[in-house]
């Protein structure tokens, strides 16, 4: 284990001295000093050293980081400045601060804003900021380096995005902007938004589909040049809506996806809403493609055919897949695990929601999936063989995620274990499964490289390399099942503040 460098041991200090108040006295905030990325650096271990449901940071403890000028990279979303106010007041007066705040107690929300807009326009050199409280888009003006700007909703009624028309001009100024994410954005903001931003990769989980046909009508059908997006979602979720809404929606769905990839043909990572089993065809065109997460949900025909032909053509060039169906109508079984392994044989990660092994996972001597990252819930038909068998040829998996498949027992786990260390196996989170202390003690003794075990059944079962207590059923303050949920590679990679 190497040793901790002097140099973060000291940052780890600097962090406790600011929660102590040491520096709130200055003539000057120091700082403002230090290099940029030390700064940057002290924020992220601010918000590693806290729990965002038991203990969220504090403003009132970094006011001197926040106020500092230095910050490449804000996130202001684990903060909750309206429980501290009195706090963020007295910071901000302290001789060090740059920051004067007038204490509006008569109107929480109007400190909220401004606190949010001086945090802001201190720190001019922004690449990254994060909010769900727009500071005003005559402040964003102002951070032309902005390469991410991801800002979301806020339930406080006057900090409501709606009172924050888009300021296309604003947006077509920040010439860097890769990354941006804005509530409540309708076809026409979206198309608008794509024409302006031509540097723009991702516009977050915003369903784009239909800005998409809104560009082809507008240039009356004439590619004349393609976006440069790189993370798209492209579909809706219906389920519950409208059966008419639906209808019509679906009728045009082949041809919207159509205009989408015509326009987007550099898309890596794809959410695609499944509402047409015959549009899957169109995205055999995406030659960059190497994630895609599939929703069936909802989808009451069978789709396993066209899904199958679609693999077989961009199966090889996918490195990550997820394929959620949540609710199958019983005559069309689950999505075969056997069959997604041979048509793509570089993948890296899948998740699938209900599953089967039709036809079995057959067990091959030579063998040796390069799964890195596993997540299985719904397994439909027991197949002790088949799990065995999958498990047995993944040598370098490093996670895996079980919810609701029965048959892995102590007993499976043992036999798996005989055909495979796990050597690699960091992260194991099985619930509704039936495995008990025995199981969790062979993934504690047996995986060398365990970090996480959380088996969730009768009895819980938890562990964790980095805690102080090791020991099965120890009860912790914050919520465990989220900590290792949240750990799962889709969870992270396509959450609201990644993607």
């Amino acid at each position: 284990m190497s040793l901790e460098s002097l140099h973060s041991i000291c940052l780890h200090r600097i962090c406790s001295f600011l929660k102590e108040g040491m520096w709130k006295f200055c003539l000057t905030n120091p700082f403002s000093e230090l290099p940029t990325q030390d700064v940057n650096k002290l924020m992220e271990l601010t918000l590693l050293h806290h729990d965002d449901l038991t203990d969220p940071p504090k403003i009132g403890d970094v006011m001197l980081l926040l106020t500092s000028g230095r910050l490449l990279h804000l996130d202001l979303l684990p903060f909750h400045p309206e429980e501290e106010q009195d706090l963020i007041v007295k910071a901000t007066q302290t001789r060090a601060s740059r920051t004067f705040l007038p204490n509006f107690s008569h109107s929480k929300e109007l400190f909220i804003f401004h606190l949010v807009r001086n945090i802001t326009s201190g720190n001019p050199f922004l690449e990254e900021f994060y909010s769900c409280i727009h500071p005003g888009f005559d402040i964003v003006r102002n951070c032309q380096n902005l390469r991410i700007l991801k800002l979301y909703r806020s339930y406080r009624r006057q900090l409501r995005f709606d009172n924050f028309p888009v300021d296309f001009s604003v947006l077509s100024s920040l010439r860097n902007l890769e990354v941006l994410q804005l509530p409540y954005m309708g076809t026409d903001t979206i198309a608008n938004v794509l024409e302006i931003c031509p540097k723009l990769i991702s516009i977050g989980l915003t369903d784009s589909l239909d800005s998409m046909e809104e560009i082809h009508r507008r240039r009356l059908g004439a590619v004349e040049t393609y976006f440069q997006l790189r993370r798209c979602v492209w579909g809706n979720d219906f389920r519950g809506g409208n059966p008419h809404e639906r209808l019509v929606y679906n009728s045009g769905f082949c041809g919207k996806v159509r205009f989408a990839v015509a326009l987007c043909p550099l898309v890596q990572e794809l959410i695609f809403y499944v509402h047409v089993k015959e549009a899957m065809k169109e995205l055999i065109f995406l030659k960059q493609l190497t994630l895609l997460q599939i929703y069936f949900d909802g989808y009451e025909a069978d789709f396993m055919q066209e899904f199958v032909a679609l693999l077989q053509e961009i199966g090889p060039q996918l490195k990550h897949l997820s394929v959620i169906w949540k609710e199958p109508l019983r005559e069309y079984g689950g999505v075969p695990v056997g069959v997604i392994c041979d048509c793509c044989p570089h993948l890296e990660s899948l998740e699938i929601e209900q599953f089967v092994f039709e036809p079995r996972f057959s067990s091959e001597a030579s063998r040796n999936l390069p799964l890195k990252r596993l997540t299985l819930s719904a397994l439909c038909e027991p197949d002790n063989e088949s799990l065995l068998s999958l498990l047995s040829s993944c040598k370098q998996l490093e996670e895996l995620f079980l919810d609701d498949v029965e048959c892995f027992d102590d007993a499976l786990l043992s036999q798996i274990f005989e055909r495979n260390p796990f050597t690699e196996l960091q992260v194991i989170f099985a619930k509704t499964c039936n495995l008990t202390r025995a199981g969790y003690q062979m993934f504690v003794e047996k995986a060398s490289s365990i970090e996480t075990v959380l088996i969730v059944d009768e009895e819980n079962y938890f562990y964790d390399a980095n805690r102080v207590f090791k020991d099965p059923n120890v009860r912790y303050s914050e919520n465990v099942y989220d900590y290792v949920k949240l750990k799962e590679f889709f969870s992270c990679r396509l959450d609201e503040k990644s993607f």
